[in-house]
């Protein structure tokens, strides 16, 4: 990028002194998206969490540079952005994909204009409808239908087993289960039994608080799925207050890419109850012998819709616990 890494940091230090001061920023009608780009990215995305800035930073390398590359932030027109969603829609790229893009240029016009002293009008702004991305018209990955979720729980090893079953009842998502301590569960009366879901473990390993505060809550569980998980930390080799729920053989957490690996194995050897595949395309080959592709949203994924906000009153947590069993009860059957 133009300037560079420590050009862009010079600048962005020697606005925030001058607006400590109170002085006005210089207004500057020639700025280049790649230089804005690149203090926006010096600025207030270092505040971001790594996954966010790393998928920022591939909404600007991979997809806004390329395209925009160094043209003046004034001479990109809504036109032009109607154009980038459409050729991104025939690069197969997904509608919530494309919003990203557009947010991430969204924010970068915002912030040259509050703090790089660019005076134009933001053409995301001027967008129609029509022209802005659907992520609500995507492709959703379907959920468990019959009995395809108790045959792959059953398919499943451990420590995957109890994980899957935890994210089948909680609906949890899965860097939020990696993120599970013994302290956020409580089993000491396995009637009032209960998990707070505070933290997450993000793809690098990394645990730190939910995305938002929002997300933080604490969820009833069942006896039943008390039971399961006293007997899970009976068998761990790390049991203590600090350690991960489910822990590596060195008491790290688990990697997402070993939820993924073990939920596909659990899949591909699930079967029904006469002994045939849960899930035969999984087993299909082409005419020479290979797996055939699966395509994008045909599997199910573990995490289920049965996530609600924190219940406080005890009988409505009570029926929450009912729900579970009655939806879930055949899963400790098996």
């Amino acid at each position: 990028m133009n300037g560079g890494i420590t050009a862009a940091r010079a600048l962005r230090g020697q606005l925030l002194a001058g607006r400590s001061r109170g002085e006005a920023v210089e207004s500057n009608a020639r700025l280049r998206f790649t230089d804005a780009a690149a203090k926006w990215h010096e600025g207030p995305v270092q505040d971001l969490r790594p996954r966010t800035e790393e998928c920022y930073r591939n909404a600007v390398e991979g997809h806004l540079i390329p395209r925009l590359g160094a043209r003046r932030l004034d001479a990109i027109s809504p036109d032009d952005l109607a154009e980038l969603v459409r050729d991104e829609r025939e690069a197969g790229l997904s509608e919530s994909t494309i919003a990203i893009v557009l947010g991430v240029l969204n924010r970068i016009y915002r912030y040259a204009a509050r703090r790089l002293g660019w005076r134009g009008i933001n053409p995301v702004s001027l967008m129609l409808s029509s022209e802005r991305p659907k992520p609500s018209n995507g492709r959703r990955r379907r959920i468990f239908e019959g009995k395809e979720l108790e045959q792959t729980i059953a398919a499943a090893n451990e420590p995957y087993r109890t994980l899957f079953i935890l994210a089948a009842l909680t609906g949890a998502r899965g860097s939020e289960l990696l993120g599970l301590t013994w302290a956020d569960v409580r089993l000491g009366d396995a009637d009032d039994a209960e998990i707070e879901f505070a933290w997450q473990v993000d793809r690098q390993g990394q645990r730190g608080p939910t995305k938002t505060d929002g997300s933080a809550r604490t969820v009833p569980i069942p006896r039943e799925l008390a039971r399961v998980l006293a007997s899970h930390k009976l068998a761990s080799r790390f049991s203590r207050s600090g350690d991960y729920v489910f822990a590596t053989r060195t008491g790290g957490p688990l990697g997402q890419r070993n939820i993924c690996r073990a939920l596909r194995d659990a899949q591909r050897a699930a079967v029904d109850e006469n002994g045939r595949p849960t899930f035969p395309m999984l087993h299909e080959v082409d005419e020479s012998g290979r797996p055939v592709a699966i395509p994008v949203g045909a599997l199910p994924s573990m995490t289920r819709a049965v996530y609600v906000s924190e219940l406080a009153d005890a009988r409505r947590r009570s029926m929450r616990r009912s729900r579970m069993i009655a939806e879930f009860g055949e899963l400790f059957e098996s």
